[in-house]
């Protein structure tokens, strides 16, 4: 007996032992060695595990813990260091890394998965008593009816799963918890996976994990998971996630007038504004691009279409505000892609490497710098999408001051229509980001005998009748829209033309003398 527990004690000895001289070699390697540059992986670690291998002999016996500490889980995180030494992107964390791993390769995928999933499994055990109380066992017994019916489904779904991969409870974005597998390595924070979560809680299906202890019987290992989950750190990971969006939405509350960046003088944006009008392809490339990071970054608050209610457009919600998120606006509007073209090119001047140049060039050599900008947008995205960012600062403020103005203006243009049309039958559509607004461009509409017209109201500078035409100069978003009316508001005046025989020429509108509208 007193052998036994001699024996067990130099183990735990040589398992520190063992560790410490791990540090000590990361400790030694890292001397001598430069801070990384920004366009260098930073290198991940190794995460202590917080017991011994055979504190939870009543879940996994030591052999086992032993192979999957040292040999699984530290294997990828070495081969992942070795993808990571291959690769040129920014100092990103392995949550942040996984959050965006559809950017990488596979081997990368598969590592980052295996490193990352360890990581927080190792967390989830305890070889102490841990109660399950606690805010999440309320939301658990509020989604699924009772702590025994929630074990169940757990356990249904891990047995059920084919092959190797693991179990999850997640946190979904709209606050409610689901449990859900994913294979191999996979996790549901990756932007690979549809429709996952914050992983709260899971359990490792791989053979490795079990093998040796309970051979084929993988429901009995299942069955002894309950006895060692720390609900402790369960309820940790819940309430950070679940006020981690009120502590955002305070936070860009406060961040909202305080932008600093470089910005655009006058004549920069005239000239993007005019890149926007006269290129599409230049617009939605950079649309796509601005999309498909943000569904990265803002993944906790990103819905596809018809996910956040019954015909809502895909985006950001309930973020700065309850709700469609200004942020959204972010695709399309010119101000702030000049913005980020000047703070981008600020970085990449810092790091010797050529600046983004879209003003002046051919359309084809346009579109091409506009991918190289959301190619370096995206190995930033964690870094310009961070609350301690001034252009992130510039972006909300900017948004926040266009969503006022474009409020306002529309509010205005629909007291001078009434005017115009000789009517109070004319009303501004939905708030921000309404699907009607959106999908149709309708920002008005006017009951008539006759039905329902359609109206899209947008800024504009100047118009000038010429050679049989008027052309309205200095507006947004110069694309066709499906509205009865175009509609054109400045401080000065408001005009309105027919929205059947529209031209587009030179990024600006284009329409006939009898087709506009005269009070």
């Amino acid at each position: 007996m007193k052998f036994s527990k001699l024996h067990k004690r130099i183990s735990e000895l040589e398992e520190m032992m063992e560790f410490d001289e791990v540090i000590s070699r990361q400790i030694e390697e890292s001397e001598g060695i430069n801070k990384p540059i920004l366009l260098e992986m930073k290198k991940v670690g190794i995460d202590r595990l917080p017991y011994s291998f055979s504190a939870l002999e009543v879940f996994i016996d030591q052999e086992t813990m032993s192979t999957h500490y040292n040999k699984h889980y530290k294997g990828y995180v070495d081969k992942l260091n070795k993808a990571l030494e291959k690769r040129k992107g920014s100092d990103m964390e392995l949550e942040q890394i996984v959050q965006s791993i559809n950017r990488f390769t596979d081997d990368i995928r598969n590592n980052a998965g295996g490193a990352f999933n360890h990581a927080l499994f190792w967390k989830m055990l305890t070889p102490t008593e841990s109660r399950a109380t606690g805010p999440v066992i309320q939301r658990i017994k509020k989604d699924f009816g009772t702590m025994e019916e929630f074990k169940k489904q757990f356990n249904d779904e891990a047995t059920k799963k084919f092959g190797s991969g693991w179990v999850w409870l997640v946190l979904t974005n709209s606050g409610k918890l689901k449990i859900m597998t994913t294979s191999n390595q996979d996790n549901p924070l990756m932007d690979t996976i549809k429709e996952g979560g914050y992983p709260l809680l899971g359990l490792d299906l791989w053979e490795h994990a079990y093998y040796l202890k309970y051979r084929n019987r993988r429901d009995q290992y299942i069955k002894n998971f309950w006895k060692v989950v720390n609900w402790k750190f369960v309820n940790k990971i819940y309430v950070a996630r679940t006020e981690k969006k009120l502590k955002e939405s305070v936070k860009f509350k406060q961040i909202i007038s305080e932008g600093q960046s470089r910005g655009c003088n006058r004549n920069q944006l005239e000239a993007f504004r005019e890149v926007f009008n006269t290129n599409p392809d230049v617009k939605s490339t950079y649309r796509r691009g601005i999309d498909s990071i943000m569904k990265t970054v803002f993944k906790e608050y990103w819905y596809d279409q018809n996910q956040y209610e019954p015909g809502s457009f895909y985006g950001v919600y309930d973020f700065e505000q309850p709700g469609r998120s200004v942020i959204n606006k972010l695709n399309t509007n010119y101000t702030l892609f000049c913005t980020i073209v000047n703070d981008v090119n600020t970085y990449l001047r810092h790091q010797g490497l050529d600046a983004i140049n879209i003003v002046g060039q051919n359309p084809d050599v346009q579109i091409k710098e506009t991918q190289r900008l959301i190619s370096v947008i995206r190995d930033l995205q964690f870094r310009i999408f961070d609350t301690n960012s001034g252009t992130f600062s510039a972006i909300m403020s900017t948004l926040d001051a266009k969503h006022k103005q474009g409020d306002q203006r529309e509010l205005d243009a629909v007291v001078n229509l009434k005017k115009i049309f000789g009517t109070d039958e004319v009303f501004k559509t939905g708030e921000l980001g309404s699907g009607e607004d959106m999908l149709k461009g309708v920002d008005a509409y006017m009951q008539t005998p006759e039905g329902t017209k359609t109206m899209q109201i947008k800024p504009f500078g100047s118009y000038e009748e010429k050679d049989g035409k008027i052309t309205v100069y200095k507006t947004a978003q110069v694309k066709p829209y499906k509205t009865d009316y175009l509609v054109f508001h400045n401080n000065r005046e408001t005009i309105v033309f027919k929205n059947n025989r529209t031209e587009i020429v030179d990024g600006n509108y284009v329409f006939n003398p009898e087709d506009q509208i005269k009070g």
